[in-house]
């Protein structure tokens, strides 16, 4: 296709970063962790962890911003989109900032360093409030945040 080869496996990683209270620094919480050799599974995967983080802030599905977390994985343009990105080796990162914590949900390919060191901050390469650091985001045309290589 590209003329890369395929990556072998996928590492999924949901993860919550934000305030430790009482202090004044930051502490991240792995939610999940995945890995797999279909990039499908992978996306399948990251769509359930967007879904539960929703689920059991109990947000009401059309309102506040985490909910685009729901509307991101039953967008079928930006799953196949996020697909054939995810396909190339290249690093799929959706984060979403919350009131006091940032979550972020990540694929890469297992070749790849781990999702700790992509960082973007949040709104970086989205006209939304959920900066997508990959080129694949087909609502905007905005480029990525550059600080991931994407």
């Amino acid at each position: 296709m590209n003329g890369q080869p395929e990556p072998t496996s996928y590492q999924c990683e949901a993860l919550a970063e934000g305030l430790v209270y009482g202090a004044d620094e930051t502490a991240r919480y792995v939610l999940g962790t995945f890995r797999t050799i279909s990039p499908v599974l992978a996306l399948r995967w990251l769509g359930g962890q967007a879904l539960w983080i929703v689920d059991r802030l109990g947000l009401d599905p059309r309102l506040g911003h985490l909910a685009e977390l729901r509307a991101w994985y039953e967008d079928r343009e930006s799953q196949h989109a996020a697909h054939a990105h995810i396909k190339t080796g290249a690093p799929l990162l959706v984060v979403v900032p919350d009131t006091d914590c940032t979550y972020t949900l990540s694929v890469r390919s297992v070749e790849q360093a781990p999702a700790a060191t992509f960082r973007c901050q949040p709104g970086e390469g989205s006209g939304s409030r959920i900066a997508h650091c990959t080129r694949y985001d087909p609502r905007t045309t905005a480029a990525p945040c550059g600080t991931c290589g994407g």
